[in-house]
């Protein structure tokens, strides 16, 4: 057994302070670089769409219309338009008034997928509507959300999160619904 006396020498001995201070920079240094995967959340929904593949996409290619189906769109501003990529503002209704959220818009017909990168805003991260034909009358539309929610109050998050998720499931049923007519 190690008296109390040795003990204290071999501690001293060690000089352990220099460790210390680069234990804790290590550790706050991982946490760091961990902390965007905190904020990161991921939602898929699915919708079983009765309208062939082809009607279906002819409501969802026309990204200009979006407001008429997503609830939260008030108005989408286009600042450049080319070919199969559209830069725009799109002013939300929901959160704070007047929240704009820069997007760019990729439409992949031959895919039969639309990929809406939101680059600044509250919100950002990506936004992926995949259609998949699953008979001459039937089809499925993915939505496949990966955000960011770090722009968004502690407090409100798990709000977001839910409010994403509810009007994503919303619009589903309103593209179904005119796809059906």
């Amino acid at each position: 057994m190690i008296k109390n006396k040795e003990f204290r020498k071999y501690a001293e001995d060690l000089n352990l302070s220099p460790v210390i201070p680069a234990v804790i920079f290590a550790v706050m240094g991982l946490a760091f670089m961990a902390l965007p995967q905190v904020f990161a959340t991921s939602l898929n929904v699915t919708q079983e769409i009765s309208a062939p593949a082809d009607q279906v996409w002819r409501i969802i290619a026309n990204v200009d219309n979006e407001p008429q189906y997503w609830s939260t769109f008030k108005e989408i501003n286009n600042i450049k338009k080319t070919d199969n990529i559209t830069e725009r503002e799109v002013t939300i209704s929901a959160g704070p008034q007047n929240n704009t959220s820069h997007q760019i818009v990729t439409v992949y017909p031959d895919e039969m997928k639309i990929q809406t990168n939101l680059t600044k805003g509250l919100i950002t991260g990506s936004r992926i509507l995949e259609l998949e034909p699953l008979s001459a009358n039937k089809s499925r539309l993915d939505v496949i959300w990966d955000i960011d929610l770090s722009g968004i109050p502690i407090i409100g998050r798990g709000f977001a999160e839910n409010g994403i998720k509810q009007t994503t499931e919303e619009a589903l049923q309103r593209i179904a619904q005119a796809a059906a007519e």
